[in-house]
């Protein structure tokens, strides 16, 4: 079918739709205007994305008490979706508010960092869909924004959220997609497409550092979180421990990977542009100081034994293999960071792969990790007498609590900011 490439004609067909649904935000009326923006073709569409996406957000913002209300949500959220799909965010304010918007449609009322009950599973695979789209479309410099310590309090709602979902959930197919946003959110997306069919593009050098050090604010609840959700019920099958694996290793080696630190020694505020006019959220930055990655090292070494020791005979080979390169990731990238606590897990992992039964995940192991020489280096973080180890009383790294910050804990964070991971 032809698709229509004029801009012009393109606008003048869709604006009796736009002003419907604004009008009268009916499902009819959403999917209505949904099927004509598959119409256009992508280029047409980028420039019609703001007028478009206008009518459509409105939808998002009825009551709750609004007639078939859940129904009209999925409705509009899945024509965001197609928009998404096609077309870049090249705007700041979009992405922020668009981020938030969707969360809300999930999250509690009274907690955002929390999902409200009786929300269908369509839903919330819609809006997963969706939020990936969202942060896939975001072009150039315009997703390293979320890094910044003004966006914290929005960045941690969604974590949050994205972390119950991933843990409480019933529904792999929602798990997954929890656990998939949450890996693209700090920048760890390996999914090779871009937000118009292109390939994802990685995170430059100093945006790394910025996702480092704001997903540093977050580590203590997303490890945590991922080491009860692996090494609890099974019956969520090997596809939802290999990701919730994947997610545990790839946001530690963001915040604890030796390049980060080695940058962060030699410009402590370089990772954070924007803390001046960050105001009280920017008092949440973590600093990764000696004595914070010292701590956080100790605090992860537990949860790590934890974590292998109910992997390392997994019934299933995906997951023994997922731990492999678990494993692997953290000795390259981390070698001296995570200290010699670490250590002895990581390699104890490595050597049962070495007779494990499956043959892929033998070879997985075929040379020593790069980062096994770091080890043999000077240390990142110089060792220190127990008794002059930092000690925090918070509870934040048990796995017993959640330990993430969410805007409803902001004056306790607030508190100990300077003493936690």
């Amino acid at each position: 079918m032809t698709q229509i490439d004029n801009p012009k004609i393109a606008f003048a067909y869709l604006r009796p739709a736009c002003v419907l649904v604004t009008r009268e935000p009916t499902v009819a009326n959403v999917e209505t205007l949904g099927g004509q923006l598959r119409e256009l073709d992508d280029a047409t569409l980028q420039q019609l994305q703001e007028y478009v996406l206008f009518p459509l957000r409105f939808a998002l913002r009825l009551p709750a008490a609004a007639p078939r209300r859940e129904r009209l949500t999925q409705s509009a959220v899945e024509a965001m979706c197609h928009v998404l799909e096609t077309t870049c965010v090249r705007s700041w304010d979009t992405l922020r508010e668009l981020l938030s918007e969707l969360c809300l449609c999930l999250a509690s009322p009274r907690d955002p960092g929390r999902p409200a009950p009786g929300v269908s599973e369509e839903l919330k695979g819609a809006v997963l869909r969706c939020l990936s789209a969202l942060l896939h479309a975001a072009y150039g410099d315009v997703l390293p924004r979320l890094y910044e310590p003004a966006a914290l309090p929005g960045l941690g709602a969604a974590v949050s959220l994205l972390l119950a979902l991933g843990e409480g959930e019933q529904s792999r197919e929602v798990q997954l997609g929890a656990l998939g946003v949450l890996l693209t959110l700090g920048g760890q997306c390996d999914c090779g497409r871009g937000g118009r069919g292109e390939e994802h593009p990685a995170l430059g050098e100093e945006e790394r550092r910025a996702a480092g050090s704001a997903m540093a604010s977050f580590l203590p609840g997303i490890t945590v979180a991922l080491t009860r959700l692996v090494a609890g019920d099974p019956r969520h099958g090997h596809a939802v421990t290999v990701r919730a694996i994947k997610v545990w290793y790839r946001t530690v080696a963001l915040v604890m990977g030796d390049a980060q630190l080695r940058g962060e020694a030699a410009d402590p505020g370089g990772g954070h542009p924007g803390a001046p006019g960050a105001g009280r959220a920017g008092e949440l930055v973590v600093r990764r100081s000696p004595d914070w990655v010292q701590g956080a090292a100790r605090r992860l070494a537990l949860l790590l034994k934890r974590l292998i020791s109910c992997t390392a005979a997994h019934r299933h080979w995906r997951v023994r293999l997922e731990l492999v390169a678990l494993a692997d990731h953290l000795l390259e990238r981390c070698g001296r960071s995570l200290g010699g606590e670490c250590m002895g897990p990581l390699l104890e992992a490595l050597v049962g792969a070495v007779n494990d039964e499956e043959p892929r995940v033998r070879e997985r192991y075929q040379t020593p990790p790069l980062g096994l020489g770091a080890v043999e280096e000077r240390p990142l973080v110089p060792r220190r007498p127990r008794s002059q180890r930092p000690h925090t009383s918070n509870g934040s790294w048990s796995l017993g609590t959640g330990g993430i910050w969410c805007p409803s804990s902001l004056p306790g964070e607030v508190e100990h900011t300077d003493e936690e991971p």
